[in-house]
């Protein structure tokens, strides 16, 4: 298994290189996923509220441990290591097993056009905590932007290439904003993309309010939308079985999506294989 992470969310903070995506990854991978989908387990945050008696913003919050790990990257990165070797090294310190790929090496970053103005992701998603409208989105970067090494052959030589439950805008569309990733999943012949929606909602996250802002259809009729000419297959949770009808563009597997722990992921992983 290789797993293209989205980097459109890195960010530079206290001057470190942060790759949030990529970390969630690495760390649920390795069994260390904190309780709230981001950082350590049992990670403190003493460094982050120290920095808050120098007058630093320290509203995006890197745990000690978590901390380690960026001070380790940004100084391999300004040693002149790409990402992709970085994270190389980072996974195989945790024992991953799997493959962990940046979309790119090069710098791409997701940026959303607010009510007052475009603003980095961060700043919406962290800062301003994801509570303001998305009236648009762009990838700074992306047409330049080439696949890191491994990306396209990893792609072009699975048997199954599998669109995550995430948020489509947000988390998948920086990836496939990168042109040769974009060619290389649309090329290929068996694309599955599974819903992060239930009843029409993310089970945490704005994807199905900035999928309506964006314009797109409600429920799971926005994530085909989403994702139109790269899927032929979409996965939806059996409380939303009456949108099967609604979906006659791509075939529909109907199944049990929530994948709270690890059973429950290689349950529906193997379905998928399978079908």
């Amino acid at each position: 298994m290789t797993v293209v992470v989205n980097v459109g969310d890195d960010e530079t903070i206290h001057g470190l290189h942060v790759s949030p995506d990529i970390d969630t990854v690495m760390y649920t991978l390795a069994g260390v996923e904190g309780p709230e989908g981001w950082g350590r387990s049992g990670d403190s945050f003493d460094a982050n509220t120290e920095l808050g008696r120098f007058g630093a913003d320290n509203r995006f919050r890197l745990g000690d441990l978590d901390l380690a790990l960026n001070l380790h990257r940004t100084s391999r990165l300004a040693a002149g290591e790409p990402l992709s070797v970085v994270t190389g090294a980072l996974a195989k310190a945790f024992e991953v097993g799997p493959a962990v790929l940046p979309a790119t090496d090069d710098v791409l970053r997701t940026e959303v056009r607010l009510s007052d103005g475009w603003t980095p992701f961060q700043e919406y998603f962290v800062i301003r905590g994801s509570r303001d409208r998305v009236l648009e989105i762009r990838f700074r970067g992306s047409e330049s932007a080439t696949p890191a090494p491994g990306v396209l052959e990893a792609i072009q030589s699975s048997d199954l290439v599998v669109i995550a439950p995430s948020n489509p805008p947000l988390s998948i569309w920086p990836i496939l904003a990168i042109p040769p990733i974009r060619q290389a999943v649309a090329s290929h012949h068996r694309v599955v993309a599974v819903s992060p929606l239930f009843g029409g909602r993310a089970l945490k996250g704005p994807a199905d309010r900035v999928m309506a802002s964006l314009g797109l259809p409600p429920g799971n009729r926005g994530v085909v939308e989403s994702y139109r000419g790269l899927i032929e297959t979409i996965v939806i949770d059996r409380g939303d079985s009456d949108d099967a009808g609604l979906l006659e563009e791509v075939e529909v597997m109907v199944t049990d999506t929530r994948i709270g722990d690890v059973v429950a992921a290689r349950r529906l992983a193997s379905e998928m294989i399978a079908r």
